[in-house]
């Protein structure tokens, strides 16, 4: 038994490997063996299952890295795992397989919570993964492609259109987009075509779910009354790799205070501007990468400051997940707020739970598309 992950009790065996055809019924043996093994003493063994959870990967070093957080997810929300990988080198062929169970202790027996079917194929057998995937799901349970490549979904080609057909739900994250202006841009024309039939989702909405609760709550009129009204500058400074999910934070605002984006343009390597305006105000965001750190905001300063009226909070972040307020930057007192940065599974099991659309996120990202459209490269 091999635990997967430091926070969770869920277990492994090594994988199994298999021929595609033997798939379901290897999976059937492992789950008979697993029984026959632990009821010996009359313990109860259980199997659940939420839902089928896809996930791509574009290379077997994400493929790795997915495999660690499999264990979390799953303890969370039991789920049968395909894991896809389109651009590794099977031993035999162009697709290879392997099984797998998870299973975590009861107070009176044993759970098996996940199944995991890894497949992975050559960059010429990519083509074939969707129809493996869905010989493979279990009927009548919600599926959800998490398409974990750092590559926009749709630039994924066939293999993410037919991916996504399988799917209730899909999943991605804009970390690490090389172009992230092209990158919001086909995914918001993407998600608009298909916002009446599936729920998609950018982790990067979660990930950031704590600023905007902090932004709301110190902008709120009751407690920084005409700071909304007044509102004309706003720097962010974020680590690398951060901008597609900083992108996201500004199309937020925006779209919650119906901001105009007027255009926007690059300044340099590391530094971006747009201008918004709202009636007559005149707000502008100006955007800077940190030359070192995690994809995290550090940095984000609200200024409604005019002739005679000192208006201005200015947010970092400290260490020991905390963010505080910069008194010396700051009209109002300093103060320290808690900051979880939450783990990849944590957000991907939180999200397997939603069945809803989310309207303010695809507001966000609506917005975010308009500010990529004014844009000067």
């Amino acid at each position: 038994m091999i635990p997967k992950n430091g926070t969770s009790n869920v277990v492994t065996q090594p994988p199994k490997r298999i021929r595609i055809a033997q798939i379901e019924s290897g999976l059937a043996a492992l789950w008979a063996q697993f029984n026959q093994v632990n009821s010996g003493g009359h313990a109860v063994v259980m199997r659940a299952c939420m839902s089928n959870l896809i996930i791509y990967c574009d290379t077997p070093q994400e493929a790795e890295i997915i495999s660690q957080e499999i264990a979390p997810i799953v303890d969370i929300h039991p789920a049968r795992i395909l894991l896809l990988v389109g651009n590794a080198n099977p031993s035999a062929g162009p697709l290879e397989a392997s099984i797998a169970i998870y299973y975590t202790a009861l107070d009176d027996g044993w759970q098996v919570c996940g199944e995991r079917i890894d497949v992975i194929s050559t960059t010429v057998g990519s083509d074939r993964l969707p129809s493996v995937a869905r010989s493979q799901l279990v009927g009548d349970l919600p599926t959800t492609l998490w398409w974990a490549s750092q590559r926009p979904p749709p630039t994924g080609g066939e293999v993410f259109f037919q991916l996504a057909e399988l799917a209730n739900q899909i999943i991605y994250d804009n970390v690490g987009w090389l172009n992230p202006a092209q990158g919001v841009a086909i995914m918001t024309r993407w998600v608009a075509a298909k916002q009446n039939t599936q729920i998609v989702h950018n982790l990067a909405w979660r990930r950031f779910a704590g600023w905007r609760k902090l932004i709301s709550q110190v902008l709120d009129p009751q407690a920084a009354p005409n700071a909304l009204e007044d509102l004309h500058t706003i720097e962010i400074a974020h680590g690398p790799h951060a901008l597609p999910m900083t992108w996201l934070l500004a199309g937020w605002l925006a779209s919650q205070l119906n901001w105009q984006a007027v255009d926007g343009k690059r300044l340099s390597d590391s530094e971006l501007v747009w201008r918004f305006k709202k009636n007559h105000q005149n707000i502008k965001i100006q955007v800077k990468r940190l030359p070192k750190g995690d994809p995290l905001i550090y940095h984000l300063l609200f200024d409604w400051s005019k002739p005679g009226h000192a208006g201005r909070i200015c947010f970092e972040r400290l260490e020991n997940e905390r963010i505080g307020i910069v008194a010396a930057m700051s009209s109002v007192p300093p103060r320290a707020f808690s900051a979880h940065v939450p783990e990849r599974s944590t957000l991907v099991s939180a999200q397997l739970a939603q069945r809803n659309r989310d309207k303010i996120f695809e507001n966000a990202l609506k917005s975010s598309n308009a500010m990529t459209a004014v844009f000067q490269q």
